[in-house]
């Protein structure tokens, strides 16, 4: 009798403990959408990625949330896009977004191209030595997205180095 009385008790403190891990409402929202993470998925899964279209919703759908500190890049370096540099020439931000899919979608490739990418009223450029792989380009574009894109905003405009490169400055603005 003791042993059963011992076991029930111990199943009760496991289901009470367990019931006390369930998430808060504030732990299962949603975090903010990142571009730059969306880039590592087409890399690593081209196929299981969000289309350009599903992550431009994923964007506006987590847009009011907060966003964890600076984007960190692997090597712990933290990244500073420069947002907004010239006036009047903002990229419309579902034509970016297609942008960089199409870049990461070259793979690890040198992207030797000055304009990487031109579609609609989105085009991104390199300036500078032009020696990193599309993916670490793409990267690159999809940090600018993530510190450039106003919520509520359709338009995107900024630069910020091409990952792994800080000779190579990735441009994301309006054609022209």
């Amino acid at each position: 009798m003791v042993r059963s009385s011992f076991a029930a008790v111990a199943v009760l403190a496991l289901m009470s403990h367990a019931v006390g891990a369930v998430p808060t409402v504030a732990e299962r929202a949603p975090a903010r959408f990142s571009f730059a993470n969306w880039v590592e998925e087409i890399i690593a899964n081209p196929d299981g990625a969000l289309s350009p279209e599903e992550a431009v919703v994923a964007f506006y759908a987590t847009a009011n949330n907060t966003l964890s500190p600076e984007h960190e890049r692997r090597d712990g370096l933290q990244k500073r896009a420069r947002c907004y540099e010239q006036p009047n020439t903002d990229a419309y931000l579902p034509d970016a977004v297609a942008c960089i899919n199409q870049i990461a979608s070259r793979g690890g490739a040198n992207c030797p191209d000055y304009a990487l990418c031109v579609i609609g009223h989105a085009a991104i450029t390199a300036d500078g030595a032009h020696t990193s792989s599309c993916n670490d380009c793409a990267r690159g574009a999809g940090f600018v997205l993530d510190a450039c894109t106003r919520p509520g905003s359709q338009f995107v405009e900024g630069s910020e180095y091409a990952y792994g490169n800080g000779n190579e400055l990735i441009r994301v603005r309006a054609p022209g």
